[in-house]
């Protein structure tokens, strides 16, 4: 990525190379953008990066792009924007400089709840809820593929067999185990380290990650 400057300012931005045309309507390749040297003489710089995109971009917000000039480097520095999210939920309050700019019901103070149409308080979900909220939905998931057996066993007496009863009880172990780790999490490297595996030095994986390390479905599973 490249950027064109001109008094200081970004004009142009330059996602892949392209042909450039001088004063006196020269052109010149695009083979142009694999020499800063000869991009110089057009004002067009190298964007460089001060950081990377997060791995775990689901747990965090924002996302968008931001460029400075940095003309002691003669460089383009380039910011990827993303926020840690909360891991805890959020209620929302008014603050003063949205009652300043007009945006709050008349009468409010800073710090007074934010409500919807129907009274309720505002609240961000926090990381901690949302991952209950979806391992609760995928237990419920699995075991609803195997819940024809206890309705069978419920209204024929049908004996449940024991490849599908160890089955549902590994789903709910490991169910009970993911939704202690997201409670027990301190911080918000406590929740990203639930993503990740374990690993020696050999780099062969010796423990899964804790979240969504539900049991699979055993061979021969009775229909």
């Amino acid at each position: 990525m490249w950027a064109k400057i001109e008094a200081g300012n970004i004009v142009t931005m330059y996602s892949n190379p392209v042909r450039l045309k001088d004063a006196e309507g020269t052109v010149y390749p695009a083979s142009y953008f694999t020499d800063n040297t000869k991009l110089a003489t057009f004002s067009v710089y190298p964007v460089v990066f001060k950081n990377s995109i997060p791995s775990k971009t689901n747990l965090y917000t924002g996302g968008a792009e931001s460029f400075v000039w940095n003309n002691s480097k003669k460089i383009v520095d380039g910011t990827y924007d993303y926020t840690a999210r909360s891991i805890a939920d959020v209620p929302q309050v008014w603050t003063q400089s949205e009652i300043d700019d007009g945006h709050a019901p008349s009468g409010t103070k800073a710090g007074d709840p934010k409500k919807d149409r129907d009274g309720n308080q505002i609240i961000v979900i926090g990381l901690k809820t949302e991952l209950t909220a979806f391992v609760k939905s995928l237990q419920s998931s699995l075991l609803n593929k195997t819940d024809k057996w206890v309705t069978r066993k419920s209204e024929k007496g049908t004996a449940i067999p024991s490849s599908v009863t160890t089955y549902r009880d590994g789903i709910r172990t490991a169910h009970t185990s993911m939704i202690a780790s997201i409670a027990g999490a301190a911080d918000f490297d406590a929740i990203c380290a639930l993503f990740d595996a374990t690993y020696n030095d050999a780099g062969e994986e010796t423990a899964p990650a804790p979240l969504y390390n539900f049991p699979k479905e055993p061979d021969g599973m009775p229909q």
